[in-house]
């Protein structure tokens, strides 16, 4: 007899190794391996054994599959995720990374032989007996089954039907371990691990198999959860989790006929509801974020505050768990404990909110309330601030300090940008004039195509000595049009005795034949790039080359978004000149005299 063994798992070049090395060793056998889900579900009718790894998440429906049709199953897995302590999964059917090839060879092999062996099968009389006959030994029957009728039979026992000549036998094989076995295994594959809440896996299955009507979506994550981790420790990072579930799960007690809650993966957790009602749930999210809030969670010897950030879908399509997490994201971009994504009022509140930034932009023009605010560029030799980054902010009446992602859009749309640009110039030239510090200004190609910004920026220069200190930031994206133009304007404002400085360098466009041709002083590297550095290593390899290539015009580089210790040490060992983000300091409203010390995070003035 020959079997057919199917192997899923991510680690190809491992696995073929395996085959190659097995074919000589296991006869009888057919080995095929699988990286990808989707080319597999036709070949699970011709399988016999499938080795697979649990860890992955797609393979799930892999998982189901082999169980529903009763094949065997063996598990790849690593240590750590502690399979054996689950009485679904038998211990023998446990194979452990590193891969051993001969231990996986030993497994196939006793396969063979198991499944070669007779099973003691119950026989049931043959169907030609008398219905007197079969009718009085029911009974009897049933208590040798342990069954209370028939159809308990149908639930326990697998039947096959054999003829030989005009006899037909019923063989009868208990599966209850079986489907005991299946029903636990399809719990831990359900359920998250350390938590024990239902997993993301048992919200999709619940989604696709009960026809589950959702109103509302809520995605709820832990911030900062990756530097509390690596702070603290994995096991307190665990005990955490553990903890913030069962204060959200407090919350909704009251609400368990309707709402559910899961575990999602990394530090995510989800809620559901049924219900429609979008002002209760809002509200429970509120309850739930406060209570988190107030919460001091003790891990002796640590008393550790948390926060969370919710995204909230009530969409009418079927994407809720995407429009959450869109909405999850916009709230931590935006820096608000919650956002809720609604589709009916998506287009009326783009208008609304066009309307509502246009008019505030009319009147921070007449009164006055564009103000600008000053982020420091750290020399990474000296630690000391020899440059400041100009950056327009909004205040409102309320003396609320607005970021421009709210409405410099809108002032381009509005046609205001330039406008904007030039209140931001004669602010920061004012302010820089009797200052001992370089500082940089951003202008956009909208700008420099204005026939009169050049001569703005002359009589300001005319009217503020800070030629020698002014650097303009220009944006490097596609919508340059006319590389002439951009040039002719980079050679006006050196002619001048400013500086110029190419602003998001390497976010994808950098056309280098037209900056070898300009006069720039710096290059700034676009904040996508620094922010992964320490986790891409694409992200690394461009930022170390763009540097080197700099370095090689004689050009000074300054790596943005540096937000911790870790991307600072980084960008420094490559040669960076200067850095700038959140880990020396965040805008501030009036730039001073500042020198980092060695602990980085403290500063004198």
């Amino acid at each position: 007899m020959r079997y057919d063994v199917l192997i899923v798992s991510d680690e190809q070049q491992q696995l073929r190794d395996f085959k190659k090395y097995a074919s000589n060793l296991i006869k009888n056998v057919n080995i095929t391996l699988s990286f990808e889900v989707d080319d597999i579900y036709d070949l699970i009718e011709y399988i016999d054994l499938i080795i697979i790894d649990p860890n992955v998440h797609s393979y799930l429906n892999v998982i189901e599959n082999s169980l529903e049709k009763k094949i065997r199953t063996f598990f790849l897995t690593n240590p750590e995720l502690h399979l054996e302590k689950y009485s679904a999964i038998n211990k023998e059917d446990i194979l452990y990374k590193p891969l051993n090839f001969d231990d996986l060879i030993l497994k196939i092999n006793h396969f063979i032989n198991v499944s070669s062996s007779t099973i003691n099968d119950i026989v049931c009389p043959n169907l030609s007996m008398d219905k007197q006959k079969i009718a009085s030994s029911n009974k009897q029957f049933l208590e040798l089954l342990n069954c209370n009728s028939f159809e308990d039979i149908n639930s326990k026992y697998e039947k096959v039907l054999l003829t030989h000549s005009n006899t037909s036998i019923i063989v009868l094989r208990n599966i209850s371990c079986e489907i005991e076995h299946k029903q636990e295994l399809f719990k831990l594959l359900y359920t998250d691990n350390l938590t024990k809440f239902p997993n993301r896996a048992k919200l999709i299955e619940e989604l696709q198999t009960n026809n589950l009507t959702l109103e509302a979506v809520c995605l709820i994550n832990i911030n900062s959860f990756k530097e509390v981790n690596d702070f603290y420790g994995h096991k307190v990072g665990d005990t955490i989790l553990i903890d913030v579930a069962k204060l959200i799960d407090e919350n909704i007690k009251k609400e368990r006929s309707h709402i559910k809650l899961y575990k999602f993966p990394s530090d995510n957790y989800c809620l559901t509801s049924t219900k429609n009602c979008k002002e209760s749930f809002i509200e429970l999210v509120k309850t739930i974020i406060e209570s988190v809030y107030k919460k001091v969670f003790l891990y002796e010897p640590y008393e550790i505050d948390i926060r969370v950030t919710a995204g909230i879908s009530f969409s009418n399509k079927n994407n809720k768990l995407i429009t959450a997490d869109i909405a999850l994201q916009s709230a931590k971009k935006d820096h608000k404990d919650f956002l809720v994504f609604y589709d009916e009022l998506d287009k009326f509140r783009e208008y609304e909110n066009n309307m509502l930034w246009t008019k505030k932009l009319k009147s921070a023009f007449i009164n006055d309330n564009i103000e600008v605010y000053f982020q420091p560029l750290v020399n990474n030799k000296t630690l000391r601030v020899d440059k400041y980054e100009c950056l327009v902010r909004l205040i409102e009446d309320d003396g609320k300090v607005v970021a421009p992602y709210f409405f410099l859009d809108i002032s381009k749309r509005s046609n205001q940008y330039t406008k904007l640009t030039k209140i931001v110039l004669k602010k920061s030239f004012q302010k820089f004039e009797h200052l001992p510090f370089e500082f940089s200004v951003n202008i956009s190609y909208e700008d420099i195509e204005n026939p009169d910004f050049l001569d703005f920026i002359k009589g300001l220069l005319k009217k503020y000595k800070v030629a020698n200190k002014v650097v303009f930031e220009i944006l490097e994206d596609e919508s340059i049009k006319n590389y002439n133009l951009l040039i002719s304007f980079v050679d006006e404002v050196k002619a001048l005795g400013c500086k110029v400085a190419i602003d998001d360098f390497g976010s994808g466009y950098s056309n280098f034949e037209h900056l070898l041709k300009m006069n720039i002083d710096y290059l700034k590297i676009d904040a996508s790039l620094i922010k992964n550095i320490a986790i891409n290593e694409n992200s690394y390899k461009i930022t170390k080359t763009i540097i080197e290539f700099a370095k090689n015009l004689n050009l000074k580089t300054i790596a943005e978004y540096v937000e911790n210790e870790e991307i600072f040490n980084i960008v420094k060992d490559l040669g960076a000149d200067y850095s700038q983000g959140y880990f020396f300091s965040a805008p501030i409203s009036a730039p001073t005299v500042l020198e980092y010390n060695k602990e980085m995070g403290n500063n004198n003035e």
